[in-house]
């Protein structure tokens, strides 16, 4: 499925607080699963064939807020695409250490 698709595959899951999404690309292919506290994590890969990029997330999902969906949407896809070499997202820069002491 493409970006727009899996978009509309996790909003249709209506994915609750205790549930884990599970999101893969491979190429410019995109899956996803939704499991439950009962159930076990999706896993990716089988015969070797693991995804290019894979995250597992859990949250409070904006079920009555598209344009909250297509924020927390976004920046999933954008931390998953950073574990790949993509951009980079440090919160802070390493010459300003945490916690500060002044």
């Amino acid at each position: 499925m493409d970006r727009a698709q899996l978009l509309t595959a996790i909003v249709d899951a209506r994915p609750g607080p205790a549930d884990v999404v599970y999101v893969e690309r491979r190429g410019e292919s995109y899956g996803c699963r939704v499991t439950g506290p009962e159930e076990g994590l999706a896993l990716g890969g089988g015969a070797g064939e693991f995804p290019d990029v894979w995250i597992y997330w859990s949250g409070e999902w904006p079920a009555q807020d598209g344009e909250r969906q297509r924020a927390v949407f976004d920046d999933l896809l954008e931390e998953m695409e950073s574990m790949a070499g993509g951009s980079d997202r440090c919160r802070w820069s390493l010459d300003d250490p945490w916690p500060r002491r002044h």
